[in-house]
């Protein structure tokens, strides 16, 4: 039995004229007979009674009807809610708060322009939680740390993020910064905020400051700019941000500080789908332009 036996047939019964329900339906009238005739056939019941008066409907005809509203009016709630609902395509990425901030807009700028279908949506968490959520696909993939391996995770993607330590603009030598609280992301594996106190560690040593780094964690990095440009403290950064931030005075870090290595890790237990190699393409394709 066919849906759309059914729609024919609950329409010749709404009309209780197969003339009419062909005009209604835009059918030829010997088209809807041969269908009701199929059903009939199917079900071994006569679903109308004919005359020269025309057609009247019977108890099994009756019985039928009933499910028939029922059926195809589920199917048409079925259609509506999945066209309003029309399947994409979904990339979910973990990132740190800084690299979200920094790089990742760039590329999902560009990704979209070419994968106007699919749904990206992105978590920030430390880096040991993305690097777990990547090994138990719950991320298709997370930007970490190049510190970080395990054997069910490949990095498909490496770069370099020019850091520099910035401050209220009236701070500009060594001994303020040092005097300065060191603002910081509350994620204790994050590698801005390790680079930074190992830098203030290797610093006060020279300087003979013997008391520990006073220290104020926030979540995002927006509020860590809002907190060094009011003066109340120092941070580290990638570069890139500190431009874009005319209040903010940039300050030349060690070498041997200068520079953090991200990755972007998959999982090596599935194949990439497509969505997922689309953007890893992007990233390559992106450090050679």
């Amino acid at each position: 039995m066919e849906s759309s036996d059914l729609r024919i047939f609950r329409i010749v019964a709404q009309e209780q004229s197969i003339s009419k329900a062909a005009l209604k339906m835009g059918y030829v009238q010997s088209n809807v007979t041969l269908r009701i005739q199929k059903l009939e056939k199917e079900l071994g019941q006569s679903l109308f009674e004919r005359s020269n008066k025309g057609i009247t409907i019977t108890e099994a005809g009756q019985q039928l009807w009933s499910y028939a509203d029922q059926i195809v009016d589920l199917l048409d709630e079925a259609t509506r809610i999945l066209k309003a609902k029309s399947p994409s395509y979904q990339l979910q990425l973990g990132a740190t708060p800084t690299v979200a901030a920094s790089r990742l807009p760039q590329w999902l700028l560009a990704y979209y322009e070419e994968n106007r279908d699919v749904e990206v949506s992105i978590q920030t968490l430390g880096q040991i939680e993305l690097m777990n959520q990547v090994i138990n696909q719950k991320l298709d993939g997370s930007f970490i740390s190049s510190q970080y391996h395990h054997q069910d995770i490949q990095s498909v993607f490496e770069y370099n993020e020019q850091l520099v330590i910035v401050s209220a603009n009236h701070i500009h030598t060594e001994s303020e910064l040092l005097q300065q609280r060191l603002i910081v992301n509350t994620f204790p594996d994050c590698p801005y905020r390790r680079y930074l106190e190992e830098w203030y560690h290797t610093k006060s040593k020279s300087h003979s400051i013997q008391q520990p780094p006073r220290v104020i964690e926030v979540d995002t990095v927006e509020a860590i700019i809002r907190a060094v440009t009011e003066g109340l403290g120092i941070s580290l950064l990638p570069e890139r941000i500190s431009h874009s931030y005319s209040q903010l005075h940039s300050h030349i870090l060690p070498i041997s500080l200068q520079q953090a290595r991200i990755q972007f890790v998959i999982s090596k237990r599935n194949t990439p789908s497509t969505t997922l190699s689309s953007f890893i393409n992007l990233l390559i394709n992106s450090e050679h332009e």
